[in-house]
């Protein structure tokens, strides 16, 4: 029986992620609702339920860590072992995949970081932001090849061969790597859910400002708002990342019936209150224009400085909608895409595009645990076959997957299968494909043999 020492030090780990996990959410919670409030037209109370899953997503991903330690500590020596062996691969291959593209996108990108007010602390920041998209990315990828690599490693010293005599399945033995590979699909839901296609957004929008003179026209906005009869025309806007900053050069235009304007705001700033949600003016005037008196299309007037005021208007649009307008559906968050589609307000095209895109999202979460069930078998071998035949196997699967997901989800968006099986049929085409990988392995039989439809191959058949 452990002593009071050992046990301390067997939850030393588990306590330090918990709390580490309480800083994370203390700190990243608040900032978040933050900027879901810098975001989402109308009151809090008003916030689709999607839209509030947010922080507690993020909640959920603080304590992941701990979570996984606790049953670490909870399992026996043996699912230790494999998931210590698992665990180590899966990082070490996730840091690797990170840092090359990294590397990569920094070298077709050094010329636009260097004009950065701060190109050191900017560029850190901006990869920073673009790590939920990174690893949205990667995270199947990379455990795919954690799985490869540490169970070929297992294998070829013969450590699974040892498990098996043991009396556990192989199912059984690989449990702690396919309870990872689940922990990992949450992240990758979490990720996609909203901060990926934020962080792709967001990185088109810097190097659009960045590759733009700062004082050049074309970096202005215009902004509609047809439930509202609303037009903003915007000189100066704030970057995407920095929510409390005002807005310059502005000009609102408030239509009442089709053609007829009631009047135009002109500001020099323009800053936004989230707890009120008005907008307040500065050095602001205000021409109306009655009905019998038409507006002459001469451009800005020329007022006095006398005539400026503050002027406040509950206008309900936000700094988000106004700075970042619907551009690719990438770009688009899963709440968003929702909200779209619920709205119908877009064409059938784009509608098809949009719900495809939604599913394609939660669909792929479970390729992160089908990529897994694929790597477990076409890692492990028995007796003296080579590994290299399987892996190179899986990863030739892990590519052609890749390219079903992207060539099934045009389908459905063109019209040409339904948009739910564009999404689904990789994974249903990729789940039977791990069901036979692992009746093989079970049946001891080779790749070539389970092709053929050879019959099973004996267990001590050592050719």
């Amino acid at each position: 029986m452990a002593n009071p020492a050992q046990h301390l030090r067997q939850w030393f780990t588990f306590l330090v992620l918990l709390v580490l996990g309480g800083v994370a959410a203390w700190f990243l919670m608040p900032r978040e609702w933050s900027q879901m409030q810098w975001e989402i037209p109308g009151t809090p109370s008003e916030y689709p339920l999607a839209q509030l899953l947010r922080p507690w997503l993020i909640l959920l991903g603080c304590f992941l860590p701990a979570a996984g330690m606790f049953l670490y500590n909870c399992s026996d020596i043996m699912d230790r072992y494999v998931a210590r062996t698992w665990f180590t691969a899966f990082m070490m291959c996730t840091a690797i995949l990170t840092l090359i593209y990294i590397i990569g996108d920094f070298a077709d990108n050094v010329g636009d970081l260097m004009n950065l007010e701060s190109p050191l602390e900017g560029t850190f920041r901006f990869y920073l932001s673009q790590l939920p998209m990174i690893l949205n990315l990667i995270l199947p990828y990379t455990l795919l090849l954690g799985t490869l690599w540490a169970l070929t490693k297992l294998s070829s010293s013969s450590e699974i061969t040892g498990m098996l005599q043991s009396g556990r399945s192989l199912l059984r033995i690989n449990s702690p790597v396919i309870i990872g590979a689940v922990f990992a699909a949450v992240y990758f839901g979490i990720f996609g859910f909203h901060w990926a296609p934020n962080s792709t957004l967001y990185r088109k929008l810097m190097f659009s400002s960045l590759s733009q003179n700062k004082n050049d026209s074309s970096r202005s906005i215009i902004y509609k708002n047809d439930d509202e009869s609303r037009i903003w025309y915007i000189g100066d806007p704030p970057g995407i990342d920095s929510p409390g900053e005002p807005f310059r050069q502005v000009r609102v235009e408030q239509f009442g019936a089709p053609g007829k304007m009631e009047y135009e705001l002109f500001a020099d700033e323009a800053s936004w209150d989230p707890h009120s949600r008005t907008w307040t003016f500065l050095h602001a005037i205000e021409k109306a224009y009655p009905q019998q008196q038409p507006r002459e299309l001469n451009g800005v007037p020329l007022f006095s400085g006398d005539g400026y005021q503050t002027r406040k208007k509950p206008y309900s649009e936000t700094p988000w909608q106004l700075i970042s307008p619907n551009v690719r559906v990438d770009t688009q968050g899963t709440p968003a895409l929702q909200e779209i589609i619920k709205a119908g307000s877009t064409n059938a095209k784009q509608l098809r595009s949009l719900e495809t895109e939604w599913h394609v999202r939660i669909a792929r979460m479970f390729s992160c645990i089908i990529l897994t069930f694929i790597a477990i078998p076409s890692a492990i071998t028995f007796q003296r076959r080579s590994t290299m035949s399987g892996i190179g196997i899986a990863l030739f699967l892990a590519a052609a997957m890749l390219f079903l997901y992207e060539f099934l989800a045009t389908l459905a968006s063109a019209g040409y299968l339904p948009t739910w099986l564009g999404a689904w049929m990789p994974n249903i085409i990729y789940t039977v494909i791990a069901i036979r990988l692992f009746q093989t392995r079970l049946a001891h039989r080779g790749f070539l043999e389970m092709l053929k439809g050879l019959e099973k191959t004996p267990a001590h058949d050592h050719s």
